[in-house]
């Protein structure tokens, strides 16, 4: 291999690397309200804590905040065996849809915030 070549592919790994630890992905966004989600972009990706408070019925839900109230879907591939009541404070991770008369979230990753282990001696 000659010079040129241990060059480029030197530069290439290094752009590459760069790229990979400027990434971040949608699961890092910050945590936005209820209210805030308006906002937000169509198809931008959200982070949100607050509870499932009604079930719609198939895949749709009632998720609130402190700041309001949004319609979530939640796949069933999504809950991972994870039981959820509408005491349990959770955080959820998806993607915004504004139709043209209301916004909606399509959970990517739910999980519960806050458990802990109490362990007795």
């Amino acid at each position: 291999m000659n010079k040129a070549s241990v060059v480029g592919l030197l530069t290439l790994m290094s752009i590459s690397s760069s790229a990979m630890a400027a990434y971040t992905g949608p699961q890092e966004q910050n945590k936005v309200s209820v209210a805030q989600l308006k906002d937000l972009a169509d198809d931008s990706w959200a982070t949100l804590e607050g509870k499932l408070v009604k079930h719609l019925g198939g895949e749709n839900y009632v998720f609130r905040d402190a700041s309001g109230e949004v319609e979530v879907e939640v796949d069933q591939d999504v809950w991972r065996g994870t039981e959820v009541g509408p005491d349990d404070l959770i955080r959820i991770r998806g993607e915004v849809d504004h139709s043209w008369n209301k916004t909606e979230v399509e959970v990517k990753s739910l999980e519960k915030v806050g458990a802990c282990l109490l362990i007795r001696s």
